[in-house]
């Protein structure tokens, strides 16, 4: 399938990368032949999956998803803004265990704007694929009660 990509230009990470929008990548596709071993992959890039911002999972995902067989995910958990960029492992399950092939690292960055951006690398094995998930990457919520007058009227 084609993949939906732009580039942004900055110096830091957050404004500078590629989006990258296969709705294959997401944790609910099935298995298929997909595989990122042959991508030249260059600078960052920012998830999406059918134009919604997504994350590399970083939880095992297992065996046949994602649009491939070796589903790729990162082992660490992912930073916070105030973190920068970190390094991060990834695993791919093998169907027997989650991190079957090891582990290689990327770097990832909290952005302040509420998403996350990967400087990904070559797989080292076929049919294996970066997966991809929507979810918030706030940790915390902050709901505000309406203000109420003495007769239950909101102001």
């Amino acid at each position: 399938m084609a993949s939906f990509q732009t580039a942004y230009t900055s110096a830091d990470p957050c404004y500078n990368y590629t989006v990258l929008d296969n709705p294959w990548r997401s944790t609910n596709y099935g298995s298929g032949s997909n595989c990122d071993q042959y991508v030249t992959w260059s600078g960052w890039y920012r998830l999406f999956i059918n134009n919604v911002s997504a994350q590399i999972p970083d939880t095992c995902v297992a065996y046949g998803h994602c649009g491939t067989d070796y589903s790729l995910w990162i082992h660490g958990g992912h930073p916070t803004v105030q973190d920068g960029v970190v390094t991060r492992d990834v695993c791919g399950d093998g169907g027997s265990y989650c991190c079957f092939f090891g582990s290689y690292p990327i770097k990832v960055k909290a952005c302040p704007d509420n998403y996350y951006v990967y400087e990904l690398v070559r797989t080292t094995w076929c049919d294996s694929a970066y997966c991809a998930v929507v979810t918030n990457i706030s940790s915390t919520v902050t709901t505000v009660a309406p203000e109420t007058t003495t007769a239950g009227n909101v102001v």
